[in-house]
Formats: structure tokens, C-alpha cells, sequence
């Protein structure tokens, strides 16, 4: 959550699926696997409300003018801009063009597992449930190519590159629907820890300071954000809020004493969609989060 500094043109949120580097993995046409047959399958309605509250759309589709809604001409064609600490400039990819990538070669990307993807947090989404991760290429695979040239990303002169993210083991199912477990789920998937966490040198979050804020995040044209502290503490944090008041903070962007909060949290173009379901169990996690005396709301 931010407070409202005005227009912005180009927004940052920690969101998902930069499709970089695929057309090596395409092999011959052949017959569906077995790996193949079961993305088949997939809830594609779901996939693309799960492309929205996990701001997969935020992050691959430039906003129109206003610098606040998303250009829906060019949804998922990429183009986003990610400036980074280290003088890298990184544009998201145009997604459009995955659809027709074997499903799971596009899982293997989203996870992380064939390349590093920069701002992308595919740590999060190699944990990704494995019902959602079908739903989501389900949808993907629907996307009609969208064909655009992108500006060219800037990388570091001497920049060496992390490994691909290993495997890990996946849940076949989201954690049961009402539980705490669930809301933690859905805390990672919808960019709230990713974001409200302070990190290390490395990039690395903490250990024992989630959702503490002070995440620095960059915007492309505009000042320095630094994330706010969402535990539950009262003075610092959103102990003092009621469930309704975080609800309409998530939905609405607005705060219990009527500040608007900025932008760069994806309010408008992702969150009000949110399902009551999963808004309930993902605001009775962080009520639930012990309070730390972390940032308070600030940009530089």
C-alpha cells in the first residue's frame, strides 16, 4: 500500500511471467504428453482472474495516458519499464506471444527454472500451487499475439547472472479455503510480502521481518517509494484497522482517515477484482501477522 504522490506514467508492481528467450525450446510438432494432457484441462476463467490479483497483468501491460489504468489494447503485450539499483533498465516481455510455447516449457518460465528473470519474483511463483499454475497457462494459451517491438532492456556492462531457480516441491491444491495457511498463500501470490518486505544487498527478503515494509521500489519516471509496514502493529502498521478498513485499502485504495493511496499498488487494476473469498482469508492472514515497529509509508 502507498500514499498517492500523483501521476505516474509507467507503475511498478512485483508481478509475474516475463516471457524471454522461448523459441529454443519449441520443438517438432508431436503429440500431447501426458505433462501436456493435464494443462489441458485447465479453468481458463480462473487463470485469468488469477493473471489479475496476481498482477501478472500490472506488470505486462502499459497504462494509457492517465499514468493509472491499463492500456487494454495492449493487454499482456509487454513493454513495462523496471529500473533497477544497479543501473540495469528492464522491460517486460510481451506475453501475448506464449501462447503458442508448450504449456510446459511456460511453467518451467514462470517458475524460474530456465532462466533469471530480473524483477520478476519467480522465487514466489516456484512454489506456485499447481492447480493455479494450470489455470494460469490455460488462460495464457488463449491470448491472441500482439505484435509490437519493445525498447531494448539495459543491463550492467560486467553483470553476471544468478542460476535458474531449482525445483522445489509444489502442492497439488491451494491450502484449504478459510484457513490462515490459504491467506499466507495468497499474501505471497498477490505480491503483498514480495513487496512490504525489507530486503538485504542481495535483493534476498530478511528472515524474520516480513510484511515489515521498507522495500525500497522504484518507479520509472518518479521518486523512490518505500514500502510500508503491513504487520499488525498499531502505531506503525495496521493493527488499528478493522477488517473493513483493510478491505477497502486493498479494493478501493483508500485508507481509514481518507488518504488515497498511490498507484504503484495495483488497486485499481487488479485488486478490486479480488473474490470475497479469497479477500477474507488473505485479510485474516495479516491481521494475524505479529506486529514489528517497521517503515512508515514515505517516498524520497
Amino acid at each position: 500500500m502507498f500514499n498517492n504522490t500523483g501521476t505516474r506514467h509507467n507503475r511498478v508492481s512485483l508481478g509475474c511471467l516475463p516471457i524471454l528467450f522461448l523459441g529454443a525450446f519449441v520443438g517438432c510438432t508431436r503429440g500431447p504428453s501426458r505433462v501436456e494432457a493435464s494443462f489441458q484441462q485447465g479453468d481458463v476463467r480462473r487463470g485469468e482472474y488469477l493473471t489479475k490479483i496476481f498482477s501478472c497483468q500490472e506488470c505486462h501491460t502499459v497504462r494509457l495516458g492517465d499514468g493509472i489504468h491499463l492500456n487494454r489494447n495492449l493487454l499482456f503485450a509487454g513493454g513495462v519499464a523496471f529500473p533497477g539499483p544497479d543501473g540495469s533498465f528492464i522491460y517486460t516481455a510481451n506475453v501475448t506471444l506464449a501462447s503458442s510455447y508448450p504449456e510446459q516449457v511456460l511453467e518451467d518460465v514462470i517458475r524460474g527454472r530456465l532462466a533469471y528473470k530480473f524483477a520478476m519474483p519467480t522465487h514466489v511463483y516456484n512454489r506456485m500451487a499447481s492447480d493455479d499454475m494450470r489455470d494460469v497457462i490455460a488462460f495464457i494459451k488463449t491470448l491472441q499475439p500482439v505484435l509490437r517491438p519493445l525498447p531494448d532492456s539495459r543491463l550492467p556492462a560486467n553483470l553476471i547472472l544468478p542460476a535458474p531457480n531449482p525445483a522445489v516441491p509444489v502442492p497439488g491444491r491451494e491450502p484449504p479455503i478459510g484457513s490462515l495457511e490459504r491467506g499466507e498463500y495468497l499474501s505471497r501470490m498477490c505480491a503483498c510480502q514480495n513487496c512490504h518486505s525489507p530486503r538485504d544487498s542481495a535483493g534476498a527478503h530478511l528472515p524474520g521481518h516480513l510484511f515489515e515494509g521498507g522495500m525500497r521500489l522504484q518507479l520509472a519516471d518518479g521518486p523512490v517509494h518505500v514500502t510500508p509496514n503491513i504487520t499488525a502493529d498499531p502505531q506503525t502498521g495496521i493493527g488499528a484497522w478493522s477488517e473493513g478498513d483493510i478491505v477497502r485499502a486493498i479494493r478501493a485504495g483508500v485508507t481509514p482517515d481518507g488518504r488515497e493511496l498511490d498507484h504503484a499498488m495495483p488497486y485499481l487494476t487488479a485488486f478490486h477484482e479480488m473474490a470475497d473469498q479469497d479477500m477474507t482469508d488473505l485479510v485474516r492472514f495479516l491481521r494475524s501477522v505479529k506486529p514489528e515497529k517497521g517503515s512508515r509509508p514515505r517516498t524520497e
